[in-house]
């Protein structure tokens, strides 16, 4: 991987989040984390959960793209204030 968070240099950091997404109200989803997931020696992931869906549904994101998400997320808040200062 290409972050030092993320290699076997640092085992203790998961490269992966796991959640149970379950259908909401308004086609809005709900995610709940219910583990992580390290690399594998052998080019795979370990996975360790709280939980188990009983869907069976489980979602892996990668750290990488959660904190991209929220970079994201937080530059459209900050631009949405400059254009609504009231809010």
């Amino acid at each position: 991987m290409s972050n030092e968070n993320f290699s076997e240099k640092n085992p203790r950091q998961p490269s992966h989040i796991a959640y149970q997404v379950e259908a909401g109200k308004d086609a809005k989803s709900h995610w709940q984390k219910i583990g992580a997931a390290w690399p594998a020696k052998n080019d795979g992931l370990t996975l360790k959960l709280n939980s188990v869906p009983l869907d069976g549904r489980i979602a892996l994101r990668s750290r990488e793209e959660l904190e991209r998400l929220r970079a994201e997320r937080q530059q459209q808040q900050s631009q949405n204030k400059t254009i609504n200062p009231a809010v």
